[in-house]
């Protein structure tokens, strides 16, 4: 490296680097607009998918009031059918009884013509309904299957438009890091390491933008498992250790080491045979385990501490 170089020229040097890439990045950005971006609403229009959700919305409507028109019909249909066997009960059993009238044969064969014509209407809307739920599922899976040929047809124009856009800003930035790669081989000096500086942070920076953009939500995923495992780890260091486990079971009168319910004269544990208590030095009690301090004399269970 040539000569020293003062203070004021290596900030100065610095800022030209980082004024220079902030001014690259947006020059390769406004790259992105060269290249003509597939826009998806072509290729609805192509599909003629616009047409197909009119229909769609079309056959929703019609089919909810036809649901509603063979919803009425049943009901109608259930009283008249109430009404016609009663009546039918009714002539049968005045014949029967040798009491049967005009009126009541007239009352019968009414409720006859009116049940068969109430049911009659009935199929008609169960028809009209079930033909309109067909449509309407058919054209379902028809938009479906255009939906999936348009995403198909507007994601491979879209990767060849970024690959233009790629080899766009490749054209860019790499005759910048040759030519300031040659210069800085060729003489070394706080002007050449700056250009190698700014041409390989704007390599860089174009090598993690095109793979970000490619694995975005792989990396979203690999940094959201790296931080729970993490958390996980801290969670693990910083609240089930050893010793807070057993003093959080020992403040609920449980062993320390197997959790088993103790009285607070057990000396072992009547489950796993651990040891439950210690003569303490400073009052000679026998005080629990893994206690900070003697609960009978507040003295340090610390040996280092006296």
């Amino acid at each position: 490296m040539e000569g020293e170089y003062s203070r004021a020229e290596k900030v100065l040097a610095t800022l030209f680097v980082l004024f220079l890439l902030l001014a690259s990045i947006n020059f390769l950005r406004e790259l992105e607009r060269i290249p003509a971006e597939p826009d998806y609403s072509d290729y609805q229009t192509k599909y003629g998918i616009d047409e197909l959700l009119d229909n769609q919305s079309r056959l929703i409507s019609l089919e909810r009031e036809l649901f509603k028109t063979y919803q009425a019909a049943e009901s109608n249909l259930t009283e008249a059918e109430r009404v016609y066997l009663f009546k039918r009960e009714e002539y049968r059993l005045a014949i029967e009884s040798g009491n049967a009238t005009e009126e009541l044969r007239q009352e019968y064969l009414q409720a006859k013509e009116n049940y068969e014509r109430t049911y009659a209407r009935y199929l008609a809307a169960k028809g009209a309904y079930e033909e309109v739920h067909r449509q309407w599922i058919e054209l379902n899976a028809l938009v479906g299957e255009m939906n999936a040929k348009i995403w198909d047809e507007y994601n491979r124009e879209y990767q060849i438009y970024r690959l233009k856009v790629l080899a766009l800003k490749l054209l860019f930035a790499l005759p910048i890091f040759i030519i300031s790669f040659l210069l800085f081989r060729k003489r070394q000096n706080i002007y050449t390491v700056s250009l190698i500086a700014y041409s390989s942070l704007l390599l860089i920076y174009l090598i993690l933008s095109a793979i970000w953009s490619t694995l975005q939500v792989i990396g979203l995923s690999l940094f959201g498992a790296g931080a729970s495992i993490v958390a996980l780890y801290y969670l693990r260091r910083e609240y089930f250790k050893g010793e807070r486990v057993y003093r959080r079971r020992i403040g609920q009168n449980k062993c320390y080491n197997c959790g088993f319910p103790v009285k607070d004269d057990y000396l072992h544990c009547p489950n796993c045979g651990a040891k439950l208590k210690e003569k303490c030095e400073n009052c000679g009690a026998m005080r629990p385990l893994y206690l900070e301090f003697c609960p009978y004399c507040g003295v340090s269970t610390r040996k280092d501490v006296k």
